[in-house]
């Protein structure tokens, strides 16, 4: 009688061999030694490569946005100067970037890489609860100092200029319309002075100079707001200051990690690899 084959014997997963990670663990114990050395030397090595850093200068200016308000000032009103966002914008801008290299005396070049903006909040809108941020940095890294600080407050004054439109046009109709009050006022009293005016008449106009300076007053009241609050501008002028490309911290942390792992693993190869590289009897 035969005897059955026996059956195949399927893939087994509980067969694989266990990695024997307290074995590793114990390497690492006994030979820690290795470990301390790569993070030691991987710290130094990191820390020479730091110095070694290209030095550039950078510059901060910062802009105040604005809040421009209706015409009656009563309410807010939704333009480019309330998003932050639009300042990158601007200072990306390869027309504005050229026209401030030609204020530098300068290639765009020198600068257009190390440009970069941020929003600096400052609180939340009581109305409708947003964040509202006027105020954002325009900041500027370059080869050079000069360089540095004068394209970033170019930047910024491209920015107040792009930005400022609404508040411009606003305040140059405050500025007429108070120079108009003014020449009421100015024929209103005129005309009281007059001798060939009764005093019923008189009376009259003198309602009328009230009228005239209760208007005034209201336009000079509104165009202190336009020029305070409404009106961009430059809030801080930039000075450069030398600082290091690389950061040294970085660079010596991420150094002494690879120390680290490059340790570890001399540590689990040192009985395969040792024994092999020690010269034989007889050799």
């Amino acid at each position: 009688m035969t005897t059955p084959a026996p059956p195949e014997r399927g893939f087994d997963p509980e067969a694989e061999q266990e990695v024997d990670f307290a074995k590793y663990v114990r390497l690492l114990a006994v030979r820690w030694w290795l470990l301390a050395a790569g993070v030691v030397a991987g710290a130094v090595i990191g820390y020479l490569v730091s110095l070694g850093g290209t030095q550039v200068y950078e510059a901060t200016a910062t802009v105040y946005l604005g809040q421009p308000y209706t015409p009656t000032g009563g309410a807010l009103v939704q333009n480019p100067q309330t998003n932050p966002s639009a300042v990158g914008t601007v200072v990306q801008s390869q027309a504005v970037q050229n026209a401030v290299a030609n204020r530098c005396k300068t290639k765009a070049a020198a600068f257009e890489h190390g440009i970069s903006t941020q929003a600096i909040a400052t609180g939340a809108s009581a109305k409708s609860g947003a964040q509202i941020n006027p105020l954002v940095k325009v900041m500027v890294q370059a080869k050079k100092g000069k360089v540095a600080s004068c394209a970033a407050n170019g930047l910024a004054d491209a920015v107040v200029k792009a930005l400022g439109t609404y508040s411009a046009q606003k305040i140059a109709n405050l500025k007429s319309q108070i120079a108009l009050d003014n020449a009421q006022i100015k024929a209103v009293q005129a005309a009281i002075g007059s001798a060939s005016l009764s005093e019923t008449i008189k009376l009259i106009v003198q309602t009328q100079i009230r009228s005239y300076q209760q208007d005034k007053t209201t336009n000079a009241q509104l165009l202190l707001l336009a020029k305070g609050v409404e009106s961009p501008r430059v809030f801080t002028r930039a000075a450069s200051h030398k600082i290091t490309a690389r950061s040294r911290r970085n660079t010596v942390v991420i150094a002494a990690l690879i120390g680290l792992i490059l340790g570890a693993l001399a540590a689990l190869l040192w009985d395969t690899v040792v024994p092999r590289l020690a010269p034989r009897n007889g050799d």
